[in-house]
């Protein structure tokens, strides 16, 4: 597990491979109900938004990367540097308010946001991870 202030990656807990495939799990830090399914294809990029945090599903806001591999980008709102992780799938991000973030698909990705669409139209922000 990688933790720093901004952001939070949890691999998820394997619980055996074959022939067949792998079978993990992993615990979300709340109780959710609402989630936006998301696939994005190799080379894509998406994100450059931040949050405010404004209700639960936004504080922190998570998502779980099912299948595939992204470099993920972030930065703190009001700062320059930005930092860089390489994610594999399974595993859940958790990203604290006021922190842009990038994803840049290395694999063909399937995501699960966990929000719902009314969670985030009043709580996103578009910023450049990278300032420009």
């Amino acid at each position: 597990m990688t933790k720093t202030e901004l952001i939070r990656v949890t691999l998820f807990n394997s619980v055996g491979a074959d022939e067949r495939g792998t079978t993990a799990e992993f615990s979300l830090p709340r109780k959710q109900d609402q989630f936006i399914f998301i696939t994005r294809k190799k080379g894509t990029v998406s994100g450059n938004t931040y949050h405010e945090g404004k209700n639960k599903a936004t504080n922190p806001k998570i998502f779980l990367l099912l299948s595939g591999k992204i470099i993920f980008s972030y930065r703190k709102i009001g700062e320059e540097q930005a930092i860089t992780e390489t994610v594999q799938s399974p595993a859940m991000i958790e990203i604290a308010p006021y922190v842009t973030h990038q994803v840049e698909v290395v694999e063909d990705i399937v995501m699960l946001e966990c929000n719902s669409i009314a969670d985030i139209q009043d709580d996103r922000i578009r910023e450049n991870v990278e300032i420009l």
